[in-house]
């Protein structure tokens, strides 16, 4: 889901959620214009690292819960 509370992992695994819309990168470098993987921020781990989108499918119950609750800064 790419919206406003998408699910990332970060190259250490870290879940997450953050602010997505394609095109637009307020608190992050994107890499590519059309690869789908961002460096930002990751407040899990407490490190810059490289981010990419994660399927909601894919992830488990306890999975979505600690991206859900691991949120990012929401302003730029």
């Amino acid at each position: 889901m790419i919206g406003w509370d998408t699910v990332v992992r970060c190259r250490a695994g870290h879940l997450f959620t953050t602010i997505w819309l394609p095109g637009v990168s307020l608190k992050s470098l994107r890499l590519e214009p059309l690869i789908w993987k961002r460096f930002q921020y990751c407040p899990v781990g407490r490190h810059w690292t490289v981010v990419t989108p994660v399927q909601n499918a894919s992830l488990s119950e306890e999975e979505r819960l600690a991206a859900a609750l691991a949120r990012d800064v929401r302003l730029p």
